[in-house]
């Protein structure tokens, strides 16, 4: 079977272009071979289109032209029968039908690569959607990736100079066998109810886990209207711009308080129903670490404060890679970049752009992006066009500083924000300062290794030592001072300690002045 489905997918290559590559000597066309795979992969059925549209959303692994190629991959697949259905049904909940449901409609609502959904009557009278697997697609999916990895193993790397086929492909086979599996779509929408359950204009279908396997979820019906029908939601007198800032505002909380958000965001995933907006399939979903919003959101700052280091550190942080960084190279793409939007308005700045040139920088420079950048960057282009169709006349930078002042106040990071520009620097210090020890550590190991250069001038020792001691004093007191600071700071949040919190920002203010006049005194020698 294995072998049959394998001279399939070989056959199906070569009928595009993509044969006895072995022998070639040059790459293949960056303008075609994007193409081609599409069309290889429309030939080889719903399982490869299902990948396709998995490595539509990777930003992160494959180049830009490859991305817009395969995102114009679409479900043409044949419907499956009403008995077919019925008979998947039974199969995953093991009860005759007649004892699970009151109806299920024999038109289905949508047919995609994997599954198929329809509405039907639970028992005790819930109208709810059911989405059933098409029989065997796990096990169709599971076997095509593994083919076509073991194609990789033999694909000479020079045709695609620009991808990792074989690594694409192990990420690929491990988001494949999530996605596919229903029991964690149900738990990702259980997680953003629970996330959401304060906000009163954001809902999410509820989930019957009775009724939810590895191949079957059922949830509650919405008879909404999609987000992009804006004539039919005038009609029944709703305001596009709020539905607008709305969505926006939701789409930041997901992603810098939640850490938590919906990765396919598009109108067809969005209704809106009594008021409130409905995020619905998740199959697709993203998961930020806190130091990862925090580098994040340094990120977007830097676009406005122009800040190259801030960037660069930020990207530095989150990325990973195997090779030597051209740090000065790195800076200067980076200056490039933020120039670029330097010389933009607040209101014409757009957070999918910025994306996309940050991640063209880590390709250009080899630093990998985590998966969910690039999820988060395919979200945010959706979230970002629906909004400037929706609220044409609100500016989306000042409603992002607008909710970081006015909703996360208890956040470190934000209540600095309403402070002066002393406390902003003290923040940098707050976040990067942890970073010291890591960069000690990474000293002591060239010294160890034998690896650390020193460039120095044939200059008097003893003003170069004297210089060594002022530095390091200063140095050694600037982290008493940071240490009292933090110390103080934790103990502010405790009523029993408070007077020890005061005592230690006092000792804080009197270090800091001694630092101030080590400073002046230098400057006089």
């Amino acid at each position: 079977m294995a072998n049959k489905r394998l001279r399939e997918i070989l056959t199906a290559f070569s009928a595009v272009g993509w044969s006895n590559l072995k022998d070639r000597k040059k790459p293949l066309d960056e303008k075609k071979a994007p193409k081609q795979l599409r069309e290889a992969f429309e030939q080889l059925g719903p399982s490869f289109v299902k990948i396709g549209q998995i490595l539509s959303t990777r930003s992160d692994l494959l180049p830009e032209i490859y991305i817009k190629e395969l995102s114009k991959l679409q479900d043409d697949v044949k419907p499956l029968d009403k008995e077919t259905v019925m008979a998947a049904i039974e199969d995953e909940l093991k009860r005759p039908i007649e004892q699970l449901f009151l109806d299920v409609s024999q038109e289905h609502l949508a047919s995609a690569s994997v599954a198929q959904t329809h509405r039907a009557v639970l028992l005790n009278g819930d109208e709810v959607i059911l989405k059933i697997q098409r029989p065997h697609i796990q096990e169709q999916i599971t076997e095509d990736v593994a083919l076509l990895i073991r194609l990789a193993r033999h694909f000479p790397k020079h045709l695609l100079p620009m991808v990792d086929l074989p690594k694409i492909l192990q990420q690929l086979q491990t988001t494949l066998l999530n996605e596919i599996d229903f029991r964690n779509e149900a738990k990702y929408m259980d997680e953003f109810a629970r996330y959401n359950q304060e906000i009163p204009c954001v809902g999410v279908p509820k989930v019957y886990p009775d009724f939810t396997t590895p191949h079957l979820i059922v949830e509650e019906y919405i008879p909404g209207v999609r987000i992009n029908q804006y004539a039919v939601l005038q009609e029944a007198g709703y305001d596009l711009a709020d539905i607008g800032q709305k969505l926006m505002l939701s789409f930041i909380k997901q992603v810098f308080k939640d850490g938590f958000f919906h990765g396919d965001p598009h109108p067809g995933n969005l209704l809106i129903y009594e008021g409130k907006i409905y995020f619905i399939d998740f199959g697709i979903t993203g998961e930020l670490e806190t130091g990862f919003r925090a580098s994040l959101n340094d990120m977007l700052s830097s676009f406005t404060t122009q800040d190259i280091d801030s960037m660069t550190q930020a990207i530095l942080t989150i990325t990973t890679t195997s090779e030597p960084i051209n740090k000065l190279q790195l800076e200067q793409d980076i200056e490039r970049m933020l120039t670029k939007y330097g010389n933009l308005e607040l209101g014409s700045l757009s957070i999918t752009d910025m994306f996309e040139d940050v991640v063209a920088i880590c390709r250009r420079h080899h630093l990998q992006v985590p998966s969910q950048m690039a999820i988060l960057e395919k979200a945010a282009l959706q979230i970002e066009g629906l909004f400037r169709e929706l609220a044409p006349n609100i500016n989306l930078m000042t409603l992002a500083k607008q909710y970081f002042l006015e909703n996360m106040k208890s956040d470190i990071l934000h209540q600095t924000l309403s402070y002066d520009s002393f406390l902003i620097e003290l923040l940098y210090l707050l976040r990067h300062g942890k970073s010291i020890p890591r960069r000690l550590h990474q000293l002591v190991e060239q010294v160890v290794n034998g690896r650390l250069v020193v460039n120095h001038d044939w200059i008097d020792y003893n003003q170069r030592f004297r210089r060594i001691e002022s530095l390091t004093n200063r140095l050694v007191l600037s982290l008493v001072f940071l240490a009292l600071l933090l110390t103080g700071g934790m103990l502010t949040f405790n009523p029993e300690v408070l007077l020890l919190a005061r005592s230690l920002f006092a000792l804080a203010g009197l270090v800091l002045i001694w630092i101030f006049y080590l400073i002046i005194q230098s400057t006089k020698k």
